[in-house]
């Protein structure tokens, strides 16, 4: 009788071996991308809001978005995937908007509110970002849906934060190692 050994026995040492680091071999990516989300209802949206604030027919009407926020801070939808990713110094960081509304990709000394003050209450977000504060009225500074923005990370061994100042609790965080 022919005895089977499970697959795990033979796998797991190969795979072992591909995933191991001790050698130092890791090469963070020089740059990086990040799809920003949103799931905002374009009939809703555009008729509670104004004409053209979503450009997209998500499923998240603009009554459930707000229960959503009033209730837990955020709306999971609405969010920066991935939310932490790894670059070099010297590498850059592109963030396009996937979803209907406009969105920013803001570098940020520390997490704050944005330039929506209804947006920041609902969020209970009331310290506003300077960064963010800077760019009220900046329509520049909005990426369009289906649209990208593309930065620079600073020169510099560390962790960058990045927030959307429409939707504060839209946020990435980017690691800058050394190349």
């Amino acid at each position: 009788m022919r005895r089977l050994v499970p697959l795990a026995v033979l796998v797991l040492p190969l795979a072992l071996t591909f995933c191991d680091n001790s050698d130092n071999d890791f090469v963070p990516i020089a740059n990086g991308s990040v799809v920003a989300h949103d799931d905002c209802d374009s009939v809703s949206f555009n008729a509670g809001i104004a004409p053209g604030t979503c450009v997209k027919a998500g499923a998240t009407t603009l009554s459930a978005f707000n229960a959503e926020l009033n209730a837990n801070h955020s709306v999971a939808a609405w969010n920066f995937a991935p939310a932490a990713l790894t670059v070099t110094v010297g590498g850059t960081i592109t963030a396009q908007n996937a979803g209907g509304e406009k969105h920013t990709f803001t570098e940020v000394e520390n997490f704050g509110g944005g330039f929506v003050p209804a947006l920041n209450t609902a969020s209970g977000m009331t310290t506003v970002a300077p960064e963010c504060a800077a760019l009220a009225g900046n329509t520049s500074a909005l990426i369009a849906s289906g649209g990208t923005f593309t930065t620079d990370p600073e020169d510099a061994v560390g962790v960058e934060h990045y927030q959307c100042c429409i939707h504060p609790w839209m946020r990435a965080n980017v690691t800058v190692v050394a190349r």
